[in-house]
């Protein structure tokens, strides 16, 4: 098997200096470039926001269908998820889409943009697939609710990416980067609590606990001198 695997690789790499790759590839995404446009246009004109991209769920299932996809819609019992399938056995590539906007301001995140980068790659994979004969899949996953809601957290917990060996999305960005920095996150909440007193007779009886707040926001601020350039740090008074 493992001889097999081996020679599979070297094919395709022998493949690729040829230029066959990229051939098979390109070609098969230039063809539907039109309709692909249409895609992202359709999606950009009806933004929807999380679990309610019911639109988006539609046109992007029926597309995929149409192209020859094996599609299941409301995936894993979430009703705007999807998976769409083509091909048997593994490497089993996913690539994700996200296509939920923001209120007022619509797609400003580009998620259209990140639907149609994702179904063009699952078409280009496609035909290579079809043309080569290797065996392998490729997924085109639809993950509802990123710009909060947790959609992916729902989809992974529901077991969406058991059998999958990579994944991977592209996002809209105003630069050209291959391997782009990613934030991990961390919150904190702190409360600062003070003691009344009269402020006018006897104010040293009293704790500030909004000039306690004042300083810690102040110090924090200050530390971003010392911090990394990617590096971030943010906070807001909610109370």
């Amino acid at each position: 098997m493992g001889g097999a695997r081996y020679k599979n690789c070297r094919t395709q790499i022998m493949a690729e200096k040829d230029g066959f790759v990229t051939k098979v590839v390109s070609g098969a995404i230039e063809k539907e470039k039109e309709s692909l446009k249409a895609l992202s246009h359709e999606i950009w004109s009806n933004p929807e926001l999380n679990y309610e991209e019911v639109i988006a769920h539609k046109v992007l299932t029926d597309y995929l269908e149409a192209k020859g996809f094996a599609v299941d819609r409301e995936f894993c019992n979430i009703k705007t998820a999807f998976r769409a399938r083509f091909g048997s056995g593994s490497p089993n590539v996913c690539v994700i889409c996200e296509y939920d906007a923001l209120p007022t301001i619509g797609h400003a995140c580009g998620h259209n943009l990140i639907s149609e980068a994702g179904v063009a790659a699952g078409l280009g994979v496609k035909a290579y697939l079809e043309t080569t004969g290797l065996t392998g899949t490729i997924t085109v996953l639809g993950t509802p609710a990123e710009e909060g809601g947790g959609g992916k957290i729902l989809l992974i917990e529901r077991g969406a990416l058991k059998g999958i060996d990579v994944s991977m999305m592209v996002h809209p960005a105003p630069f050209e980067i291959i391997m782009p920095n990613h934030l991990s996150c961390a919150q904190l909440t702190v409360e600062f609590t003070g003691k009344a007193a009269h402020a006018a007779a006897f104010p040293w009886e009293g704790v500030n606990a909004l000039d306690a707040a004042v300083l810690a926001y102040t110090n924090v601020s200050l530390l971003r001198q010392q911090m990394k350039p990617s590096w971030r740090v943010h906070a807001v008074f909610t109370n």
